[in-house]
C-alpha cells in the first residue's frame, strides 16, 4: 500500500512539474508563438511585453512596419482590437537550438484605431533564444487570396 501511495504521489508531482514547464511560453518557441496570438486576442499587453524581443518588428497585413513598443502600446491602449482569431496549419522548425520559425494561417477580425479588418493571412513568426528564454523577434503577415 505504501508503495502504491509513493508511486501515485510521484506521478502527480511529475505531472505538475511537466504542466508548469509546458505552459511557460518562454521555454518553447511554439508556445511563444501560440501565446503571442492569444495575447493579441486577449488584448494582453503585459504578456506581449514578456514575449517580444527589444528589437521586435511586425510587418502588417498592408506591408507597414510596427515596432514592438508601438504594438504593446496599441494593444494595451485599445487601439488594436482583435475580436475573433483562429490560428491553423502551424508548423515550427527549430535551428541550432537557438532560433526557430513558426508558420501558419491566422483568420482574424477586429480593428486598428477604429478601422475594421477581416483578414485571412499566412504568417511567419521568428523566435530566438535570448539567455534562457525564447523571444519573438519578427512577425510577418501576408494576405491570403
Amino acid at each position: 500500500m505504501k508503495t502504491v501511495l509513493i508511486l501515485c504521489a510521484s506521478l502527480l508531482f511529475t505531472t505538475a512539474i511537466f504542466a508548469q514547464q509546458a505552459t511557460d511560453p518562454t521555454q518553447d518557441p511554439t508556445a511563444a508563438g501560440n501565446a503571442f496570438f492569444k495575447a493579441m486576442l486577449d488584448e494582453d499587453s503585459k504578456t506581449l511585453g514578456t514575449l517580444l524581443a527589444s528589437d521586435f518588428n511586425l510587418i502588417s497585413f498592408d506591408g507597414s512596419s510596427v515596432e514592438g513598443d508601438m504594438l504593446i502600446q496599441g494593444v494595451g491602449g485599445g487601439f488594436v482590437v482583435v475580436e475573433t482569431a483562429t490560428v491553423s496549419n502551424t508548423r515550427t522548425r527549430q535551428y541550432n537550438s537557438d532560433s526557430a520559425v513558426m508558420t501558419g494561417n491566422w483568420k482574424t477580425k477586429g480593428n486598428v484605431q477604429g478601422q475594421g479588418f477581416d483578414n485571412s493571412v499566412s504568417f511567419s513568426l521568428t523566435c530566438t533564444k535570448q539567455g534562457s528564454a525564447w523571444k519573438i523577434v519578427n512577425v510577418q503577415f501576408t494576405p491570403m487570396r
